[in-house]
């Protein structure tokens, strides 16, 4: 299988065409989260676990696991709603080499 690496309108594009509820109007985006950035994603919820009563190191790694990928991934963000009614913000994570949608930790 050959790899394909992704761009942002490409990652958004997935997103809209794998959910296919995306309104009009809706504001996308997206940001690259490349080994760096997934590095300090993982730094800040150990430390957010940690501070919260997560002591043991072995829980602790599966915790951070289970929230963050290992590999790279365009988180993708799409804002719907206007100022008379709540803005509504959905994430959604797509992975750079599949650009096959990570399904939300459980």
């Amino acid at each position: 299988m050959r790899r394909r690496e992704l761009d942002q309108k490409t990652a958004i594009m997935i997103v809209i065409e794998h959910f296919g509820n995306v309104a009009p109007g809706t504001k996308c985006s997206a940001v690259f989260f490349d080994r760096e950035r997934i590095r300090r994603e993982k730094d800040f919820y150990a430390k957010l676990y940690s501070e919260n009563g997560v002591h043991d190191l072995e829980i602790l790694r599966a915790m951070v696991s289970a929230n963050v990928p290992d590999d790279p991934y365009w988180l993708v963000s799409l804002k719907s709603g206007d100022v008379a009614t709540a803005e509504i913000t959905r994430l959604h994570r797509v992975d750079h080499r599949t650009g096959k949608i990570i399904p939300d930790p459980v």
